[in-house]
């Protein structure tokens, strides 16, 4: 297709998959770190906290590269990956001041905590297949918009700055691993370095100029920082016991008895239990992460050079999105899934939407969490390092939030004023809630109000989509929605043909619902009259290229 290398059906060839496909696996490395790290710290485990991480970690990769497989081969099937999602955070902090770290916390209670985060986890993540299913999300999209959605994203980052002051400030090199970021991701972005390369053909070396730093950001910034803190850590400059040392001899004993290959195991802690209070508190989140992902998945559309995801296609990707939540609340990571929004991005860099290439991630993913070797040795990295990485993570997604403002009509007061009260009620309510905690005299409200009231995302989101869509002084359009006849004009623009319609199911699939049609009944599953049409335009695509050959 015009403007792209690889549409998201065409197959490169093997050494560009497996390139690709390692270049998506390294620029969500950073974000699959991070929540490890922090539901690690949160479980109050003490000197098993390492090998708890290292358990995480292989969690986090297995389950994220099984979710990626099944959203890019049976959700919306676009160039998708999923990663642990920073909605749940606020609901965990929540959790956290309930049963928080100190001097009197018996480290031998990290499993029933780990329970009740999962179990809490999985009830709470029910509410996602359940309205993909019953194609409730695409009629509730309708009425979301950016004047919703940035007061929701913003109030999220918002939320993670303590986990960000709390990292950083552990060590300066968290400054130095931050500058370094920035050093990668903006100021050198553009710019392309000479490697060399030898040239079979030609039987000679050459140089090659690519924008490493811009594809490669988050991994180079990790190896460089990491390898200063082994300088300093050689070198003595860093003092022993240091946040910054890479000789820890407790994250050294977990690396050396962790096994080459172990398969990470569901309820590894235990049976799941519940808390309503993080229940309720986890179903706020998935609302939140639901709507980050509606944005994501127009975005990834966008760039793949295809039309609005269909219906159909819009409620399996949350159907399969909520399997994916599923799974990392059986694994016990903490929280549910969701689309990474820096791997849709770095598409619009190479031009490669190739299914197969995400695909190979998620293949990299797994085969990454069951070397168990690999998880333990990402478990050393410096603490600090990880407040860089969660630093820099939180300002990318914070700035992509507000990317979607550029539709919204910012000269009327009405959607200036809303997204104010929205982001400061949020913020000063929470507030309020988390120093004068809620106290009816019943337990059970004031648990589960408790929690809900704290958590800023939910209280502003909720203020700016009972403003949005009450409250008159604004068309559609300058809401920030696109009207139907631009919507229209902009399918026609961008209608892919049959074989680069990356939204169309396999053959032998559409000929399965053709003959049980009751199923193209279902939300999840196109209308019988589009999936005769797609196996139409095949069998004429088919013909045509016999004819061609002949």
């Amino acid at each position: 297709m015009s403007g792209l290398h690889f549409h998201v059906n065409e197959i490169p060839s093997p050494p560009s998959i497996m390139l690709f496909g390692l270049q998506q696996m390294m620029i969500c490395l950073s974000s699959l770190l991070v929540i490890p790290y922090v539901v690690s710290d949160m479980l109050c485990a003490g000197d098993q906290a390492l090998q708890i991480r290292v358990q995480l970690i292989s969690a986090t990769f297995v389950t994220s590269g099984i979710a990626t497989i099944l959203q890019t081969t049976f959700g919306m099937r676009l160039s998708i990956l999923h990663g642990p999602s920073f909605a749940f955070l606020p609901a965990l902090h929540t959790f956290q001041a309930t049963f928080p770290c100190n001097a009197d916390t018996n480290v031998n209670n990290w499993e029933e905590k780990m329970q009740m985060i999962s179990g809490s986890c999985l009830v709470a993540v029910l509410i996602m297949p359940i309205l993909g299913f019953t194609g409730l999300v695409g009629k509730i999209s309708k009425y979301i918009g950016p004047v919703t959605i940035v007061p929701i994203m913003s109030l999220l980052t918002i939320g993670t700055v303590p986990d960000i002051e709390e990292k950083m400030a552990l060590h300066w090199i968290s400054i130095v691993e931050f500058l370094t970021l920035i050093l990668f991701v903006v100021i050198l972005e553009r710019y392309e370095v000479p490697l060399p390369v030898f040239s079979i053909s030609e039987k000679k070396i050459k140089f090659t100029r690519q924008k490493i730093f811009s594809q490669f950001p988050y991994l180079l910034g990790i190896s460089i920082v990491w390898f200063i803190c082994f300088i300093m850590t050689v070198t003595n400059a860093e003092p022993r016991g240091g946040a910054a040392r890479t000789d820890q001899n407790a994250s050294i004993t977990v690396f050396d008895e962790t096994p080459w290959v172990q398969m990470p195991m569901p309820l590894f802690f235990g049976p799941p239990k519940f808390n309503l209070a993080l229940v309720c508190g986890f179903m706020a989140s998935c609302f939140a992460a639901m709507i980050e992902s509606i944005g994501d998945y127009n975005l990834c559309a966008k760039i793949s050079k295809q039309s609005r995801p269909p219906p159909s296609n819009t409620n399996r990707a949350f159907v399969v999105e909520g399997v994916g939540c599923i799974l990392a609340a059986l694994w016990g990571v903490g929280t549910g899934v969701t689309t990474y929004a820096e791997n849709i991005a770095i598409m619009s860099v190479t031009k490669v939407t190739s299914r197969i290439t995400m695909q190979m991630a998620g293949v990299l993913l797994i085969l990454a969490g069951v070397i168990s070797k690999f998880a333990a040795f990402l478990s050393m990295i410096p603490e600090p390092i990880i407040g860089g990485l969660l630093a820099m993570g939180v300002c990318l997604i914070n700035g992509v939030s507000l990317s979607n403002l550029q539709t919204v009509d910012m000269k009327i007061s009405r959607n200036l004023t809303i997204i104010g009260i929205s982001i400061i009620m949020g913020l000063t309510v929470a507030t309020h809630f988390e120093k004068t905690p809620l106290n009816t005299g019943n337990q059970i409200v004031d648990d589960v109000f408790g929690t809900l009231l704290t958590i800023r995302m939910l209280i502003g989101g909720v203020i700016a989509f009972i403003l949005d869509n009450i409250t008159g002084g604004a068309t559609r359009r300058q809401r920030g929605f696109i009207s139907e006849m631009d919507e229209e004009q902009s399918d026609m623009e961008s209608q892919p043909t049959i074989e680069s319609n990356g939204y169309a199911l396999p053959s032998k699939l559409n000929q399965f619902f053709l003959r049980y049609s009751w199923l193209t009944y279902l939300p999840i599953v196109p209308s019988e009259r589009e999936i005769r049409e797609i196996e139409e335009k095949r069998n004429k695509f088919s013909i045509s290229e016999k004819i061609e050959k002949a």
